[in-house]
């Protein structure tokens, strides 16, 4: 059995504190090493290789026309209520979803038919109706308002960061970050632990991992350093050298040269690595694409992840234009059919690489929205529907209580906002489950899990 350095300190922490006089780190008693033996047992398991894949749709996704219900009666009262913004029925692929209530059916729009082929083949599921919750709420409760509300509801850039860390904007980690911080120690390059490849995100960043950010090509480098002369000069790489590698004269600027020296030494290392990954071009019509840019580099990443020593990672991509005030019906098919036909190639390119059943790609998004029109889109929500996808994956089902698609349910707090039936931390408690970290590891990851009774929700 392999000792885990976390799971050692931590005890060696937790027995000094509790044993008085004690002076070294680990009392070397019976009760001591009895204590280190029931720790050990429950250490996270690290084995293999896994990676987690959180695909943000920035603005609030409108998940009330990824999955429809199909049912006459079902279909009416959508329709009715959507009014414009109702899906054709024609243009809606049947779904099966055996966990739902007798005498309903689903369907998905024909812009989602590349990710519903994983979804048929078992290796995609959906999540109905997941959102932010301090603990299971209903809707008299939610009337009443107090604590048990989660904060600033409705506010993008707020659920953005509850989503991603179940604080409000200026949470200081997120829950991808914190999952991090309990696996680092797993991995040979512990740098590439935490991995964003669109710019920073605070569902990566950890208490003491550091999100490491690629670009939409990989590492990104310092272009003057690379380069034998600048504006005529063969001196200004040396120097722009030494000055990246100061320390400075402050916390910040130190903090900074750390930053950026990190930068410096990993570059080649992860240059190296991606290029050898054998993960094939993105074809011509997603050469251009920016969700399909990023998953192509977290696919190289991943494929190379085994050779470099890595043993878990959780990485983030994102895509923007989701807040569809207006334009909706214009604009949804676009980014229905930009997501699913990203994952769809990512998907592919990690199979062919004999990397599928290591890795889970889920979606997240700031809200979900309201059903109701507001005559040319929809407003903010919160509630929302979700996939996951991945070999791992028990897929071709339907997860979660879906709620009736009308007015005024138990489920309905104004124009069709729902009110969550399922909370974002017993979805991120299912992710961590399958990424090893052990029941008393969760709660350090998600706070609040003992708040729900069920904890794992039964997708992997």
């Amino acid at each position: 059995m392999n000792a885990s350095r976390r799971h050692l300190l931590r005890t060696a922490a937790s027995l000094a504190a509790t044993l008085p006089g004690a002076r070294a780190p680990l009392a070397l008693s019976l009760a001591g090493l009895g204590a280190l033996a029931a720790d050990r047992a429950e250490a996270a398991d690290t084995g293999g290789y896994r990676a987690l894949v959180c695909l943000f749709m920035l603005g609030g996704s409108d998940s009330h026309n990824w999955i429809v219900p199909t049912d006459a009666a079902g279909y009416a009262e959508y329709a009715r209520v959507r009014a414009e913004l109702a899906w054709p029925s024609a243009r809606l692929q049947p779904i099966r979803t055996p966990r739902q209530d007798s005498g309903r059916s689903f369907g998905m729009p024909q812009e989602l038919a590349a990710l519903r082929s994983w979804y048929e083949s078992g290796r995609a599921a959906l999540l109905a109706n997941v959102g932010p919750l301090v603990r299971p709420l209903t809707k008299a409760e939610y009337r009443n308002g107090g604590a048990a509300v989660p904060a600033k509801l409705f506010s993008h850039n707020d659920q953005q960061s509850t989503w991603q860390s179940l604080a409000p904007e200026g949470a200081l980690s997120g829950w991808g970050g914190r999952m991090g911080d309990l696996l680092r120690s797993a991995n040979a390059q512990p740098v590439f632990t935490a991995v964003s490849a669109n710019g920073n995100a605070v569902f990566l960043t950890g208490r003491s991992v550091t999100q490491y950010q690629a670009g939409a090509n990989g590492p990104i480098g310092v272009d003057a350093l690379s380069k034998t002369w600048v504006l005529g000069s063969s001196s200004v790489a040396p120097v722009l050298r030494r000055v990246l590698g100061s320390s400075g004269s402050n916390d910040f600027q130190a903090e900074y040269a750390r930053i950026v020296q990190r930068s410096l030494d990993t570059t080649a290392t992860l240059r190296s690595a991606i290029d050898g990954a054998g993960i094939p071009a993105l074809s011509t019509a997603l050469a251009e694409d920016a969700l399909a840019r990023q998953l192509r580099v977290v696919a190289q990443m991943i494929a190379a992840g085994p050779r470099m020593g890595m043993k878990r990672q959780v990485f983030m991509v994102s895509l923007g234009g989701f807040d569809s005030h207006n334009n909706q019906m214009r604009d949804q098919p676009v980014l229905m059919s930009r997501v699913a036909n990203a994952s769809d190639w990512f998907l592919r390119a990690l199979d062919a690489a004999g990397m599928l059943g290591n890795v889970t790609l889920f979606s997240a998004s700031d809200f979900g929205r309201t059903l109701s029109s507001n005559g040319d889109g929809s407003d903010h929500g919160w509630g929302s529907h979700h996939f996951i996808a991945g070999g791992a994956v028990r897929g071709g089902d339907l997860y979660g209580r879906f709620p009736l698609t009308a007015l005024g349910t138990d489920t309905d707090v104004g124009s069709g906002r729902l009110l969550p039936t399922t909370s974002v931390t017993q979805y991120a408690a299912t992710l961590g489950r399958w990424m090893g970290l052990t029941p008393s590891e969760l709660t350090t990851v998600l706070p609040n899990l003992g708040q729900f009774s069920q904890t794992d929700l039964g997708f992997l």
